[in-house]
């Protein structure tokens, strides 16, 4: 049986790999920093499907089970995958998943990374890795997974890409947020107040927000607010905040003539070389160099 075993070639399958040279050079444009699928594809009837990651993956995986069964197992744990469950697995999380012997699953898969993606991907309770979809949204979810796909015929080039991050955003979204058979009840308190703190940081990313402010927002202390906001996020609610401001500036330096002082400013800096470092602390370049490339 187990030489059986096999991580694709499906009769019937879909499956897009985008190059990690590709990756690499789009990594710190705008609108791909924020979520992009690094892999995507879907395997129908995919007899002796079976993948284990020891030391988990790079990017959260998302696999959603339309027709057939599956399982995962996690920490020892094993969940069962069933039409219309889909299964969250966040980077860095050892698993083991496979097809039903009896009952192969039918799935469609991505493999997605991105600032926004730590969000989604830690909207689940923790030890908690499926959960149910309902009919509404399982149409929906289908049917944006083929716009996924469709939007990679053209090539890996980056128009097409920002258009298939846009359908992943509105799929998770949909997925989360659009979707009655998700109840926000599963959630633990870690989640406490946590999106409408990201609304209040993205409105006042111009700003000079201190830790306090953030945790008054949110209705906790300092300490408890950092804790629960880096579990969430995978950053410190600082970094968080930086890295909003830092997206801004990119647009801003792609969009407009504005001078880098000028831009500094915008985004909460009155110092335009310290704005510069932390730019380049973060972007991996300078504004200017930055502006230059995207010309």
């Amino acid at each position: 049986m187990f030489s059986l075993r096999r991580k694709d070639g499906f009769k019937g399958q879909r499956q897009y790999v985008i190059p990690k040279v590709i990756l690499e050079r789009l990594a710190m444009h705008p609108m791909l920093h924020l979520l992009i699928a690094t892999d995507i594809g879907w395997y129908p009837s995919a007899s002796y499907h079976y993948r284990e990651r020891e030391q988990g993956a790079e990017e959260h995986i998302l696999i959603f089970c339309m027709n057939g069964s599956g399982w995962c197992e996690i920490a020892g744990q094993r969940h069962d995958v069933k039409p219309h469950v889909a299964l969250l697995i966040p980077r860095g999380v050892p698993h083991i998943y496979g097809a039903s012997e009896t009952n192969p699953w039918s799935i469609h898969w991505v493999h997605f990374k991105g600032t926004e993606a730590d969000f989604f991907a830690y909207q689940l309770p923790e030890s908690k890795y499926t959960l149910s979809v309902d009919s509404q949204a399982t149409a929906a979810i289908d049917q944006l997974f083929g716009e996924c796909y469709d939007s990679f015929l053209g090539g890996f080039v980056q128009h097409r890409l920002i258009y298939g991050s846009q359908i992943l955003h509105h799929l998770l979204g949909k997925l989360f947020f659009d979707n009655s058979a998700f109840s926000p009840a599963l959630r633990t308190s870690r989640f406490h107040n946590l999106e409408s703190t990201l609304s209040f940081l993205q409105q006042n990313v111009a700003g000079t927000l201190t830790l306090t402010q953030m945790a008054d927002h949110a209705g906790l202390s300092p300490s408890h607010f950092s804790h629960l906001f880096k579990q969430q996020m995978g950053y410190s609610p600082v970094d968080y905040l930086i890295h909003l401001k830092m997206q801004l500036a990119c647009g801003l330096l792609l969009m407009t003539q504005k001078t880098v002082h000028e831009i500094a400013c915008e985004v909460g800096y009155e110092d335009a070389y310290y704005f510069s470092r932390i730019f380049k602390k973060t972007m991996g370049i300078s504004p200017r160099k930055y502006r230059e490339m995207s010309i």
